[in-house]
C-alpha cells in the first residue's frame, strides 16, 4: 500500500496478491497466466475503488462548491472503467475461454466464468447507461452508488474466482498454455485500433496500474517504455479533467485521490 496520507484506492474492494512468487525463474503457465490475469483485475478493482472512494464527496448541485465540469468528469471516468471491464472480458470470452475449451476437450472448463459474466453484465449496461445521459445537475451518487452496488460484489467475486480457476489449469501441459495466453495478447494487440483506445482506454489502465505493487517488480502493463510519454503529453489531454480521479499518474505513481476523506 503506497503511504500516502488520504484514502487510497485500495478499498473497499482488496487488492488481490499474484500467485507467483519471486523466486519461480520458470513458472508453469497456470501460474504465469494466473499472475497476469491478476494484474488485470487489479485494474479493474482500482479504477472501481477510486469511483467509489471519491464519489461520495464531490459536492452535489445543492452545495454551494459545486461544480459541474467536475461532475461530467467523474461521469466521463466512470464511462472509462466500464469500458475497459468490457473490453478486458470481451478478449476472454472471443479467445481466451473458447481456447482454453477447446485445449483441455472440456467444453465447460469456464463455464462458470462466462456465467458470471451474464449476471453482472446488466448492471454494467444499466451503470453505462445513466452516466452517459444524467446530467451534471441531476446527478446524484446515491442513484449511482445504488446502481453500483447491485452487481460489483458479484464482479469481484468474479475477478478473485477466476484467478483460481486458471490455477487449477496446472495440470495441463505449460507449453500449450502459453500458446493460448500468446493468442489471448496478440488478440488485446490487435484492438488498438478500436474506437477509443488511445484516448480512453490507455489512459484508464495506465492510470490505474500501480508501479509500486508487490515492490514494483512486475512489469505491468507490458507497454514500451514510450508509451506512457505518448498517452501521457498527447492522447490523455482530450479528456484530461477525467483522468485527475485515477489512484496513479500515467506512469503508475500512486498519488493522492482528488476527493476523499
Amino acid at each position: 500500500m503506497p503511504d500516502l496520507q488520504r484514502s487510497w484506492a485500495d478499498g473497499p474492494f482488496g487488492i488481490l496478491s499474484t500467485p507467483e512468487k519471486p523466486s519461480d525463474d520458470n513458472p508453469h503457465a497456470a501460474i504465469y497466466i494466473a499472475t497476469e490475469m491478476t494484474l488485470s483485475h487489479n485494474v479493474l478493482i482500482r479504477g472501481l475503488n477510486s469511483i467509489y472512494r471519491q464519489g461520495p464527496f464531490l459536492p452535489p448541485p445543492s452545495s454551494p462548491s459545486f461544480l459541474a465540469t467536475d461532475i461530467t468528469y467523474f461521469l466521463f471516468f466512470t464511462q472509462a472503467w466500464v469500458k475497459i471491464v468490457h473490453h478486458h472480458h470481451g478478449a476472454e470470452e472471443t479467445v481466451f475461454f473458447p481456447e482454453l475449451e477447446k485445449f483441455t476437450g472440456d467444453g465447460d472448463a469456464m463455464k462458470g466464468n462466462k456465467e458470471e459474466h451474464e449476471r453482472f453484465h446488466a448492471g454494467l449496461e444499466k451503470l453505462d447507461e445513466y452516466v452517459r445521459n444524467v446530467k451534471a445537475e441531476d446527478w446524484r451518487w446515491e442513484r449511482q452508488k445504488e446502481i453500483m452496488d447491485e452487481f460489483c460484489g458479484v464482479l469481484y467475486g468474479h475477478l478473485k474466482g477466476e484467478v483460481e480457476t486458471l490455477l487449477a489449469l496446472e495440470k495441463y501441459d505449460s507449453v500449450g498454455l502459453r500458446g493460448i495466453w500468446k493468442k489471448t495478447e496478440d488478440k488485446a494487440k490487435g484492438d488498438i485500433k478500436l474506437p477509443g483506445m488511445f484516448d480512453t482506454i490507455l489512459p484508464m489502465v495506465l492510470g490505474c496500474a500501480d508501479k509500486t505493487y508487490e515492490g514494483g517488480r512486475h512489469a505491468f502493463p507490458p507497454f514500451p517504455f514510450f508509451v506512457p510519454y505518448l498517452i501521457d503529453w498527447w492522447f490523455a489531454g482530450y479528456h484530461r479533467g477525467a483522468w485527475r480521479f485515477c489512484p496513479c499518474d500515467m506512469y503508475g505513481r500512486p498519488r493522492e485521490l482528488l476527493f476523499g476523506e
